[in-house]
């Protein structure tokens, strides 16, 4: 029974680490504003890339935008934001909108036109690869990545947006 209670840890820290070191795939697209752009932004910054791989992961990712934005995006000012974390990162939010017109325009009636520079359509790229390679285990749920300067993944989060979260993407930025 310790015998496989061990390879169970085992096989799940592996899965864990799986996505870590890995170098996001190459992903072409444009933004809502139609300006094309593409992951790993390779600019000198690292970058948070919030992805949803299925429709049944968009509803869990749309609850991860405010708190990412508003924690890697928005500058603190005033009273005591020598304290705060300014972070000077690329941030992408990619929901399955896949180059449906229809959808993505309905995508963005239901989206803050301020987030539209940061929202990504990926219709010039097949995503069922991205999944392959960053070994997607799980279709249903969203993930977040904290990419280097050279796009490798330094930190991933999956699932139901939560404080303990963003300190782990933060932790790895710092």
């Amino acid at each position: 029974m310790k015998k496989l209670f061990t390879l169970v840890l085992v096989a799940v820290a592996l899965t864990g680490a799986a996505q870590k070191g890995k170098t996001f795939p190459l992903t072409v697209g444009a933004t809502l504003e139609n300006k094309g752009t593409s992951l790993p932004q390779k600019n000198g910054k690292y970058s948070i890339v919030a992805v949803a791989f299925s429709k049944a992961a968009e509803a869990d990712l749309k609850k991860w935008l405010n708190p990412l934005y508003n924690t890697f995006m928005v500058k603190a000012t005033g009273k005591g934001a020598e304290l705060a974390n300014n972070y000077d990162v690329n941030f992408t939010f990619v929901p399955v909108i896949g180059g449906v017109k229809k959808i993505m325009e309905e995508f963005k009636t239901t989206t803050d036109k301020a987030f539209w520079p940061y929202v990504m359509d990926t219709e010039k790229t097949d995503m069922k690869d991205t999944e392959l390679i960053l070994d997607v285990k799980d279709r249903k749920i969203p993930y977040v990545f904290v990419l280097d300067k050279n796009g490798i993944v330094l930190e991933y989060q999956t699932g139901e947006f939560n404080e303990a979260k963003i300190d782990a993407l933060e932790e790895a930025i710092e």
